[in-house]
């Protein structure tokens, strides 16, 4: 079985034994989930710029030595291809990135495995290794080629990505299995039309958690390409503290058509963020947190939890304030889950003394200080009339001092 490395501008011959020119290239329609036989072989001929096709039917050997056709050359040349989604393999495929969804990782397109399948010279792999470069080099059998080892990617799991040459080595449902950040890496790596199609192939809600893994600066580079319309459903899908970090990447008219497109209580929380400062605890911190008030029982707060859930990253405390949104004090989630039925906040809650709380003016310094002095995971963050303006958790502080981790 023959890779396209070995085939390519091989001398093509009739049964007359004339040559009638160069494999230039072949062509397949693809489906996903099966192996793509080959439709037409695309000819160089001597002194001729434009290609000419050959139906494949009409091939007779074709092999990495030898190939050749069943008739003469001028009964079965094609100047004109049908009307027909084709698949130039080395155009189209060749040097190409795919999507690696097992290995979390993307690989360039090395080589093509060519073989029959079911009596059909078919598309049988892809192989991403160095050894299919050191093939197309003319050195695939030599001592340095031995210590690389080839493992194709099954053709079978190719997949064509909104009608663009292939680019994803499965279906696009099993990309919202992995981890968010191993989708992150993925998207890091491919350019940004790429990356932005995966995006686009998610839901908003995924696509936001993919998002906020991103390096800051790509994340501000894909959401412009995407436009404000596509971005205005992530961002809104986005933790306010991330989606406020994002905007404020944007010069002042681009974030304004951004806002526009955010819809509800978030366009309004990222609106409140904007004004504070990237280094302190006001533009740091986060709206996404549990409130409850003093009179409000264990049963109703887990109701709420349960309702309110889905917006957050992690719920761990229940943040209660008085009915001028007063800060009063933290119940863990444990302590609530603990405590007996009808019990009411005002009971269960940890009163907070004003040095393990921070100010929204407050530098990043004095932040890590309070944490650590604290062990916090999350710091409640109490303006200068006490009430509870947000709240700033151990992984906002990691991403302002580690962006790009």
């Amino acid at each position: 079985m023959p890779y396209i490395s070995e085939l390519l501008n091989n001398r093509v011959t009739d049964n007359t034994d004339t040559t009638v020119g160069k494999l230039k290239d072949i062509l397949i329609s693809p489906k996903n989930g099966t192996f793509s036989p080959l439709e037409y072989l695309e000819i160089k001929q001597p002194r001729s710029v434009e290609s000419v096709f050959v139906p494949y039917e009409f091939v007779e050997n074709f092999s990495s030595s030898h190939i050749s056709l069943k008739t003469m050359f001028g009964k079965v040349v094609q100047r004109q291809l049908p009307e027909r989604n084709f698949v130039r393999l080395k155009q189209d495929v060749l040097d190409k990135q795919i999507v690696d969804v097992a290995g979390t990782r993307v690989v360039r397109v090395n080589d093509l495995r060519i073989g029959f399948f079911e009596n059909k010279m078919c598309v049988l792999g892809i192989d991403p290794s160095f050894r299919g470069i050191l093939r197309r080099l003319g050195l695939g059998n030599s001592l340095l080629a031995q210590p690389f080892k080839v493992e194709l990617i099954d053709w079978r799991q190719a997949e064509q990505l909104e009608g663009k040459p292939l680019q994803l080595n499965t279906a696009i449902s099993n990309l919202s299995r992995l981890h968010p950040a191993d989708l992150a890496n993925i998207v890091e790596d491919l350019d940004v039309k790429q990356g932005s199609s995966l995006l686009a192939s998610l839901n908003a809600e995924e696509a936001a958690k993919v998002m906020e893994e991103l390096d800051p600066q790509l994340q501000s580079v894909l959401a412009k390409y995407l436009g404000p319309e596509a971005s205005g459903k992530i961002l809104g899908e986005m933790s306010s503290d991330e989606a406020t970090d994002l905007v404020k990447s944007f010069n002042r008219e681009e974030a304004s058509r951004f806002l526009a497109k955010i819809q509800g209580v978030k366009a309004k929380s990222v609106e409140k963020l904007i004004r504070y400062e990237d280094n302190t605890a006001g533009g740091l911190m986060t709206l996404d947190f549990v409130s409850a008030r003093p009179d409000w029982t264990v049963d109703e707060v887990i109701a709420e939890i349960k309702r309110a859930s889905p917006r957050f990253r992690s719920v761990i405390f229940v943040y209660v304030v008085g009915q001028d949104n007063r800060f009063l004090g933290v119940v863990s989630l444990r302590r609530l889950l603990l405590a007996v039925a009808g019990t009411t906040m005002k009971q269960l809650l940890k009163s907070l003394t004003q040095t393990s709380t921070l100010k929204p003016a407050d530098k990043i310094e004095k932040v890590i200080q309070v944490m650590t002095k604290y062990n916090l995971f999350s710091a409640a963050v109490v303006d200068h009339e006490g009430k509870l303006a947000g709240v700033v958790t151990i992984d906002d502080v990691m991403r302002y001092l580690f962006p790009n981790a």
